[in-house]
């Protein structure tokens, strides 16, 4: 992840560690935002794809990645492809974010929607990619992936002297992965807390378990966190390094992009706003506790922004 770091420098800024005093002021605990809503494709998701393209060689990536993603993770391949100089293909579920969608074709790659679900994309990609020859950038189950997601802990780190508790919101583990390796590896009294949405708790379902569990059937505003199961890799990583993972409702996450908007002028997608959820709903924060909560992307639809003002 240190290595991931320096080389990253060269693509990318780190991203504003920003105190909020209004949240601050209703928790009672110090309360800090890690801004992954300002990365050029709006969301963290750029990191771990850049460092998997960064650590391929000259030769494969001139033959090509492909990728299946509901959207932002489509946009991190994407713009590291373009980066490198490297065809890219994404394959999307027909019921993908068309605006993530659209911002994907811009930054250049090939989109092919295939089936209805993210699984249907993702079984169609790896079709392809068997045949082509392209390089398959997995959206978490890849060490040099989870890798590039961690690398925000090491900003974390470097502009914190004190910290006590990190808020991460769990789609398919990659980024909870990452940063609790790296923050309990460096500094094992924080606590890394998960979050989930209730219509996709296959982590949560699965750290109880001992096993991975596929869920059935995923339904959540946040399609930034509607994976229907961890991999093997990103389960292991949370039996090791995480503390706890919490559940967060659909009302619960529009209230945090209301409250984001109304007290930071700040946008986030559901996704983006599942760690503050949880913060506000299910973290009882001692006083002046120190604690992150990583505002992991800001790609929200129109639907789901009227949606979150209406409901003041």
């Amino acid at each position: 992840m240190e290595r991931a770091a320096r080389h990253l420098r060269d693509h990318l800024h780190a991203t504003p560690l920003q105190h909020s005093p209004a949240i601050s002021e209703e928790t009672g605990a110090r309360v800090y935002l890690k801004l992954e809503s300002v990365q050029p494709v709006r969301s963290f998701k750029v990191r771990g794809a850049l460092n998997k393209l960064m650590r391929m060689s000259p030769e494969r990536r001139a033959a090509g990645v492909i990728t299946a993603s509901a959207g932002n993770h489509g946009m991190g391949v994407a713009y590291a492809a373009g980066e490198f100089g490297a065809p890219a293909t994404v394959y999307v579920p027909a019921a993908a974010n068309p605006y993530k969608v659209e911002s994907i074709k811009r930054l250049g790659a090939r989109v092919v929607a295939a089936g209805q679900t993210y699984s249907e994309a993702y079984d169609a990609a790896v079709a392809e990619q068997r045949e082509s020859g392209a390089t398959f950038v997995h959206a978490y189950e890849d060490p040099d992936v989870v890798a590039g997601q961690g690398t925000i802990a090491l900003e974390l780190l470097e502009d914190l002297e004190e910290l006590d508790t990190v808020l991460v919101p769990i789609g398919g583990g990659g980024l909870i992965g990452g940063i609790a390796l790296y923050l309990k590896s460096r500094r094992p009294s924080i606590r890394v807390i998960g979050v989930e949405p209730a219509g996709a708790d296959s982590m949560k379902r699965s750290l109880a378990a001992g096993r991975i569990v596929t869920l059935e059937h995923v339904t959540t505003i946040a399609d930034g966190l509607a994976a229907s199961a961890p991999g093997q890799l990103t389960l292991e990583l949370a039996q090791r390094y995480v503390d706890e993972v919490v559940i967060v409702s659909e009302e619960e996450m529009v209230e945090a992009i209301r409250l984001l908007f109304a007290w930071e002028h700040l946008l986030a997608e559901p996704a983006g706003a599942a760690a503050l959820a949880a913060l506000l709903h299910h973290h009882p924060a001692r006083r002046n506790e120190r604690v992150v909560v990583i505002v992991s992307g800001a790609n929200v639809a129109d639907e789901v922004l009227r949606r979150a003002l209406e409901t003041a």
